[in-house]
């Protein structure tokens, strides 16, 4: 049945929001119109404050199109000042009720309802259309499970609504495209923003086998369901497979899939049905995360017959601080073994590191070095910044400890706009300069390992590493220009890409 109740969904700084894609579609489903709005885009490490045209456009749109609930997506607490001042703007300017979703309200709900009209918390895919049908019938939406309506001082606290089936959420619509905008810089497109993009990503799983690291948001979102089901999930394979055939023929421009499960599923069976039905059904290459303690020859052997070309394993720091301060029970010869496996199998390693942590000694950072020294090449090096996100457990230790004060964490903090990829410009000790110069320098293959280790043992560079740093820099725009050459001849390479990636003055260490 067609409803009544006009329904915006925006997205903050991502038109590859697949949150507010999977919402978009349910609620379709079920009869409702939606209205996707993706406002502006991130460009790497700036995330610019709105211009007043942008918000004039935003409000313009949401009244043009009639609509009666608007319904933000805020990701990342990082958010939190944006999406604050939108609410406001779009409450002020329309009077209509204004809903938050995302991991900011799971992490925060209290200060999330001190703004926003109600709250949605932890996997709604099905609740939400609970919600909206229950406001569109006329009906009490207050007591909707996993969500928190404010009424003046009165806030509506629900349990959570169950875990849902990852068989039962529909596909992201692709092919509804009248119904969805593009708001920046003074121009609102419509259509679907990211349906010409080369990368079609998707989840096989939720949740994660290894939820304890403590920086994780798993952390947070598995306690929630205690009780109330599996946590960690995985699609069958059958619906994998279905979602990419449905999307290659409204994506024509698909090159690659990434899987952007917190950890792909190695599963025996699982991965056996895989390898059979994508080559045969999708014949697209992919890419998948890891973590070192599943990796094994024999499953990454299969799925590089069926297409894996690489796969992104975190790393994160050494032994000791992962054991010790992220309760990753990981170690460094696990990592090497792994790095190991993928030259034998023959994919590409993309390694992960977490930097500007508070705990990691000089110490720490020559062990990670001289492991990543020991790691048998060709591999990719991926740094980000370390996000401090509310309420996890490293955020309670490092207060409980001092280490930190609450401004140094996301919602007030806002490290994630300015180094969620690492780039060496950005203002920091001249120790951490040399090391990530150094360490900027390893997966250069065109570089002899022994020149590095000559730069490592410099005194000249241990006292003053701005020559090393400008070196470092130099080599990772060599690069970065071969990785967008092989990019652009397998067809991967766009304007999106260029404007986000390249920007010289915060140039991202690749």
């Amino acid at each position: 049945m067609q409803r009544k109740l006009r329904v915006a969904v925006v997205s903050l700084y991502a038109l590859e929001n697949n949150g507010v894609r999977h919402i978009a579609s349910s609620l379709r489903q079920a009869g409702f119109t939606v209205t996707e709005i993706y406002f502006k885009d991130w460009v790497n490490n700036s995330f610019p404050w709105p211009q007043e045209v942008e918000v004039q456009d935003l409000i313009e749109l949401l009244r043009s199109r009639g609509i009666q609930w608007v319904g933000f997506s805020v990701r990342a607490s990082a958010f939190h000042r944006l999406a604050k001042y939108l609410t406001e703007r779009v409450r002020h300017a329309l009077g209509v009720p204004i809903l938050w979703g995302g991991m900011h309200p799971t992490f925060v709900p209290d200060k999330a309802i001190e703004i926003a009209d109600a709250i949605a918390i932890g996997e709604v895919d099905h609740a939400v259309t609970d919600f909206f049908t229950r406001i569109d019938e006329g009906r009490d939406h207050r007591t909707t499970p996993s969500f928190w309506v404010r009424e003046g001082d009165v806030v509506h606290k629900n349990d959570l609504a169950p875990l849902v089936d990852l068989d039962d959420i529909p596909f992201r619509d692709f092919q509804t495209q009248q119904d969805k905008f593009h708001v920046e810089a003074g121009k609102v497109s419509q259509g679907d923003p990211f349906i010409d993009n080369p990368e079609y990503t998707l989840l096989a799983s939720r949740g994660c086998p290894y939820w304890t690291c403590t920086f994780c948001s798993n952390t947070i979102t598995k306690p929630l369901y205690e009780g109330k089901g599996k946590g960690y999930r995985i699609r069958s394979v059958e619906s994998v497979v279905s979602e990419l055939e449905q999307a290659k023929t409204l994506c024509t421009n698909i090159r690659v899939v990434r899987f952007d499960d917190e950890v792909f599923p190695i599963r025996k069976t699982w991965i056996e049905e895989f390898a059979k039905a994508w080559p045969a059904r999708v014949g697209l290459p992919f890419e998948v995360l890891v973590d070192p303690r599943m990796v094994s020859y024999q499953p990454l052997k299969l799925l590089k017959e069926a297409g894996l070309r690489a796969v992104c394993m975190g790393i994160q720091a050494n032994d000791r601080v992962n054991q010790t301060f992220y309760n990753r029970q990981t170690t460094n010869q696990q990592i090497i073994d792994a790095q190991t496996i993928f030259r034998r199998v023959g994919i590409t390693g993309n390694l992960q590191l977490i930097w500007d942590d508070p705990v990691s000694t000089e110490e720490d950072k020559d062990q990670l070095f001289h492991m990543l020294m020991d790691l048998p090449r060709p591999f990719e090096l991926f740094l980000f910044g370390l996000t401090i996100y509310p309420n996890t457990h490293l955020a309670r230790r490092l207060l409980r400890e001092g280490r930190i004060t609450t401004a140094d964490i996301e919602g007030i903090n806002t490290h994630a706009f300015e180094q969620f990829r690492i780039d060496l410009s950005y203002p920091r000790p001249a120790a951490d300069k040399r090391w990530l110069a150094l360490i900027v320098l390893l997966n250069k293959s065109f570089l002899p390992k022994s020149f590095i280790w000559k730069l490592y043992h410099s005194a000249r560079f241990k006292r003053d590493p701005a020559a090393l740093v400008a070196f470092a820099q130099a080599v990772n725009l060599v690069k970065m220009a071969g990785v967008a050459g092989e990019m652009t001849m397998r067809g991967e390479m766009t304007p999106l890409l260029i404007k986000r990636w390249f920007n010289p003055r915060s140039l991202v260490t690749m």
